[in-house]
């Protein structure tokens, strides 16, 4: 007699993925993420699913995974898989959040530091992180001190994703109102040899400025001779005309 056992929900998941695959969008977006021998996307492999097909693929599977449940879709070989998985933790952080679950956050947090080097491209982090961190920050009510280790970590790994992260997730806590850890960030990644962290420093900045402004020309009067050029051309680029020249002038 056949066996009517249901495949497991992270199969069921990959499967329908795969389903959707186009080869055609797939050799675009290798070139687009960078993924030829010495790019920092080297050897990411892409099954040619746009950004929201992905998100809606995964839609109907929010809340059935156990954190078990991820491994398959983040040893995938394929870059969208890989993504439906951090958009389903994403979701769960959030709903945890709703439902003020602090020690559900703190495992999966930990769970994603575990796994985060599968999260090997920017926008894989780009669409995590800062969700992720920022509904565990704010359900927990973190302190500064535990916040600003935890980035330290991610900071001093030697790892480009990790190194991105710890960038971007400062995002959620400027959302929070809380700048320190976005400027402190900036000033340690300010000899950063990547141009990926240039950027993601350069956007943080940005935002920072955007909940207060001041704040990012106080910075900017110590350490924009210093910035790296794209840095300091994405910190200004929602300033006025006059004032972005004088700060890249200066530079």
């Amino acid at each position: 007699m056949p066996s009517t056992a249901r495949r497991p929900v992270s199969h069921e998941l990959i499967a329908l993925l795969t389903a959707h695959a186009n080869p055609e969008k797939a050799r675009h977006l290798m070139r687009f993420f960078k993924t030829g021998p010495g790019q920092y996307g080297h050897g990411d492999q892409f099954l040619g699913l746009a950004v929201p097909l992905t998100r809606s693929l995964s839609k109907p599977f929010r809340g059935k995974f156990a954190l078990s449940d991820f491994d398959p879709l983040l040893d995938s070989p394929w870059h969208e898989i890989r993504l439906a998985a951090l958009f389903l933790m994403a979701d769960s952080a959030k709903q945890m959040l709703k439902r003020n679950e602090p020690a559900g956050l703190r495992q999966l947090v930990a769970y994603y530091d575990k796994r985060l080097e599968r999260a090997n491209n920017w926008d894989l982090i780009d669409l995590s992180a800062y969700g992720i961190m920022g509904a565990y920050w704010q359900c927990a009510n973190t302190a500064a001190g535990e916040r600003r280790s935890f980035l330290k970590s991610w900071a001093d790994s030697g790892n480009l994703w990790r190194e991105r992260a710890a960038v971007v997730s400062t995002y959620a806590l400027i959302r929070l109102g809380s700048l320190e850890e976005t400027f402190w960030l900036a000033e340690y990644f300010i000899s950063h040899p990547h141009d990926l962290i240039h950027k993601a420093t350069g956007w943080m900045l940005r935002e920072a400025g955007k909940k207060n402004l001041e704040a990012l020309r106080d910075f900017l009067e110590v350490f924009h001779q210093r910035l790296p050029r794209t840095t300091l051309r994405y910190a200004v680029e929602r300033m006025e005309r006059h004032e972005r020249e004088k700060w890249m002038k200066k530079a």
